[in-house]
C-alpha cells in the first residue's frame, strides 16, 4: 500500500465509491490512467469530504515561466450521487463539439472549461475519447509553454 497521505485519501474515495455508480468510477479511473501515463505527469489528490473529490495533474518538472498548477483535473462532486467534472484551462485546449462550459474564475482563479459526466453519459465511449484528446491538448500546450 502507498503510504503517501494523498494515495491513501484517493484509495479510500475508490474503496467507497457507491457500487450503483460504478460505471462513474469506471470513467473516473479510465481518466486517472489516461492521463497518468502521459510524459513527465504527476498527480495530487485533494480530498473535501461531502463537498468534492479533486484529482489534479501538473507536470514534474514545469518549462520556464509556466505558473499553473495543474493542466487537468476532475473534480468528483458529491450532490446526492456523484458526478464528475472534468476541467482544463479555457485557453489550453479546444472544443469543437461544444460539449463543455466555460466557468470564469472557475480553476484557480482563471477561466476553466469543463465538462460534465454522470451516471447518464459515462459509459458514452465518444465522450470518454473526447475527453481524452482535450487530456492530450492541455498536457501539450503545458509542455510547450513559452520559455522565459
Amino acid at each position: 500500500m502507498n503510504n503517501d497521505p494523498g494515495a491513501q485519501a484517493l484509495y479510500k474515495v475508490l474503496d467507497d465509491w457507491p457500487r450503483e455508480q460504478a460505471g462513474l468510477k469506471a470513467a473516473f479511473q479510465r481518466l486517472m490512467q489516461y492521463a497518468g501515463a502521459k510524459d513527465s505527469v504527476e498527480w495530487s489528490f485533494v480530498s473535501r469530504p461531502g463537498v468534492s473529490y479533486s484529482l489534479r495533474f501538473d507536470l514534474k518538472s514545469r518549462p520556464d515561466g509556466r505558473e499553473r498548477p495543474v493542466f487537468f483535473l476532475t473534480d468528483v462532486v458529491v450532490a446526492g450521487e456523484l458526478f464528475l467534472s472534468v476541467c482544463f484551462y479555457e485557453d489550453e485546449i479546444s472544443d469543437p463539439e461544444e460539449l463543455g462550459n466555460a466557468i470564469p474564475q472557475g480553476l484557480f482563479q482563471e477561466t476553466g472549461y469543463c465538462f460534465d459526466v454522470d451516471d447518464d453519459n459515462c459509459d458514452d465511449e465518444r465522450l470518454m475519447a473526447y475527453l481524452e484528446a482535450r487530456i492530450d491538448q492541455a498536457h501539450a500546450q503545458a509542455m510547450a509553454e513559452p520559455r522565459s
